[in-house]
């Protein structure tokens, strides 16, 4: 299993958290899309270009779904992801991503852990690859591949598919290992 960071820096710790490997990227907004250069494009998304997010060709994995709304609906959590864009996700082959450093730097983490469970569910339904990573800026937001491995089974993911990333979309520059 790896991880992804975002400082590279943290590169050469990943044996001592027991990952095989820790993937350096950088996360972008919508505007930046297409002047980026990344091999894997990781987008946070924002509610006026959502839709236009998960219809891009160009996106590799989609973050922070969770924190685009402030209350919920009485009927239903608005984790900011539906059927639509399930299918529009698994039609571009685009991954969902959760972000364990947003859970330990979050405020009101129940209600971001309880949105989480609700995408798992949704990306479960419609067969959408889904990715959790620390996304670490520092060696103190790093944590052990068991602690993350039980964070995903706490919000129902069963198998981690981070690898799986690199399979959806063809890279010829990046080997997984």
């Amino acid at each position: 299993m790896m991880d992804f960071v975002l400082n590279k820096a943290l590169l050469g710790l990943s044996k001592e958290f027991g990952f095989s490997k820790f993937v350096n990227v950088k996360i972008i907004k919508f505007k930046d899309l297409k002047t980026s250069k990344e091999t894997l494009v990781i987008v946070e998304v924002d509610n006026k270009n959502l839709r236009k997010i998960f219809e891009s060709n160009n996106v590799d994995i989609v973050l922070g779904l969770e924190k685009l709304e402030d209350k919920d609906s009485l009927h239903h959590k608005n984790s900011g992801l539906n059927q639509v864009l399930c299918n529009l996700a698994k039609k571009n082959k685009i991954s969902v991503g959760f972000n364990f450093n947003d859970v330990l730097s979050g405020l009101e983490e129940g209600k971001l852990i309880g949105r989480m469970m609700q995408n798992v569910r949704l990306c479960k339904k419609y067969k959408v690859n889904m990715v959790l990573g620390s996304f670490a800026k520092t060696k103190y937001d790093l944590r052990l591949k068991k602690d993350l491995e039980v964070f995903g089974k706490l919000i129902g993911i069963d198998k981690l598919g981070n690898t799986k990333v690199f399979k959806l979309k063809e890279f010829s520059d990046i080997k997984v290992v």
